[in-house]
């Protein structure tokens, strides 16, 4: 079973942040989720933050890989090594890697590594 957690983008700040605890209590926010983050103490609203999950899957590095994430990737042909950047999202209940499913995008491709995020590095994404 893969282990469930959060990392949320403050748009405020400017700034990814470690998700501690989700809270769906009534009397917070006027009963909407409220997210509490390892840098801070208070809990702030989902309005104020975007919040994406841990997909259970790990880079070539062993670093996680969370919604947002943009994952460079490795295609050998008979004759070059093409590089690819994929940004990673879910699409009807799967992980997405660009068009291709977790499951086909561990199989097409070798020396997947975690780049950056749609965040902080979207030219990554305009670069290839």
């Amino acid at each position: 079973m893969n282990e469930i957690k959060f990392r949320a983008w403050d748009n405020e700040n400017k700034e990814m942040l470690k998700v501690q605890e989700l809270d769906f209590e009534d009397t917070l926010y006027g009963g909407r989720l409220a997210i509490r983050t390892d840098q801070y103490n208070d809990y702030f609203d989902l309005e104020d933050m975007i919040l994406m999950q841990y997909t259970g899957l790990k880079d070539k590095n062993g670093k996680e890989i969370y919604e947002g994430d943009i994952i460079r990737a490795t295609k050998r042909t008979d004759l070059e090594l093409n590089y690819h950047n994929f940004k990673v999202f879910m699409h009807n209940g799967c992980y997405m890697f660009g068009n291709y499913n977790a499951h086909e995008f561990f199989d097409k491709f070798n020396f997947k590594e975690v780049i950056g995020n749609i965040y902080e590095n979207k030219d990554l994404l305009e670069k290839m």
